[in-house]
């Protein structure tokens, strides 16, 4: 009975349908917060159901369909207030159509519609979106564009900084209107081993009450020895022509245990330094539980084990607060994630994660969530 739900609703593309595949995901999330001092306990309960659909469009698969749906709900409970808020979220998070061509002496892709996209910073512009991206692959160069439309979203289930959430929201509520237009190139053999590679971003409001945001993004990456790997990157970014931000990142990989990384990255975010300003993103960023919203200094320590079915990370983050002149130690945020897939379409996963504030007591704080996932 695997596909019986949705044979009714499929049936209106009888013609086709012996090329259509489908199914779907139900999928639990459940988080217990504390405050400093467990005195106070909260619960966030999300439950919900997917349905994809993917199809070939010609003979030869190099064009596709895709798309689906979903609908989940989330519960935030106090225990201290006994006060709570549920949400219900519909949203169709995928509807597009791909393709792929032999060009020259590479690869054409495409992608339009309403797909994942995200930047070469990893930070500013990495979500759902409305849009089209063409790139071009070979085995030295690649390069992309990507124009898009936000305002379509819903911003019940995108995390964008500009969003506005008003009590009683349901179902779906469109998110703030931007333009992106992002291109981008990379020279993959640098060295052999090393890629460099250049991204210019640009969101156009279409709203007075929204910026204009600029960004260019430099990288360089490659193998560093036989066991290592390491990533540079470094983001500047804008508001309306009138200021300056940065965000830069370094990461090196360490493959030095059977089935294991280990990954050590250094990172600063703007605030309030000299010629930079706050560095603000398109799609919502935190840092961890940390209570800090800009203007940090991140040294990271990770480590990931992966083998079979069994999947378990281990990483330490300091925090360092730095908003203007001043850079003061905020705490450390630690987390476990353990997942295990126990069948083929069934997937459990647990999180455990505390943050200790060394500035002050009451900015401590700790959580732990179970997940559970079943594929039909």
């Amino acid at each position: 009975m695997k596909k019986l739900v949705l044979c009714g609703l499929l049936g209106v593309f009888s013609v086709s349908a012996f090329a259509l595949s489908w199914g779907g995901i139900l999928n639990n999330n459940s988080k217990l917060s504390a405050n400093n001092d467990f005195s106070r306990l909260s619960l966030n309960q999300s439950n919900g159901v997917s349905f994809f659909v993917k199809s070939p469009l010609n003979s030869n698969e190099n064009l596709k369909f895709s798309g689906e749906v979903l609908y989940k709900y989330n519960l935030d409970y106090d225990f201290d207030s006994k006060e709570s808020t549920f949400t219900n979220i519909l949203d169709c998070d995928l509807l597009k159509i791909s393709g792929k061509w032999a060009f020259e002496k590479g690869t054409l892709s495409l992608d339009a519609g309403r797909f994942k996209f995200g930047d070469f910073s990893g930070t500013v512009f990495t979500q759902t979106s409305d849009g089209v991206a063409v790139s071009y692959d070979d085995i030295k160069i690649k390069a992309g564009f990507y124009a898009g439309y936000t305002g379509l979203l819903n911003r019940l289930n995108v995390s964008m900084t500009d969003n506005e959430y008003e009590a009683g929201q349901q179902f779906y509520k469109l998110c703030p209107q931007y333009i992106p237009l992002v291109a981008n190139v990379a020279y993959k053999a640098l060295f052999d081993s090393h890629t460099i590679a250049l991204q210019g971003e640009c969101f156009i409001p279409l709203k007075n009450e929204l910026k204009t945001k600029a960004y260019a993004t430099a990288m360089l990456n490659g193998s560093a020895g036989s066991s290592a790997s390491y990533n540079l990157k470094a983001t500047f970014g804008t508001q309306k022509f009138e200021n300056l931000m940065l965000d830069t990142k370094a990461t090196l990989n360490l493959f030095v245990i059977e089935n294991s990384i280990i990954s050590l990255s250094g990172e600063y975010v703007s605030g309030n330094q000299g010629i930079f300003d706050t560095f603000e993103t398109i799609t919502t960023r935190s840092y961890g539980n940390a209570p800090v919203s800009g203007g940090v200094i991140l040294p990271q320590a990770a480590f990931v084990y992966a083998k079979n079915s069994f999947v378990a990370s281990l990483s330490e983050t300091c925090v360092i607060e730095f908003p203007s002149e001043k850079a003061e130690l905020n705490g450390f945020d630690t987390s476990v994630n353990l997942v295990y897939n126990v069948l083929s379409d069934v997937q459990l996963g647990f999180d455990l994660g505390a943050y200790l504030c060394t500035k002050e007591k009451t900015g401590s704080n700790y959580y732990a969530a179970f997940k559970a996932s079943l594929a039909f």
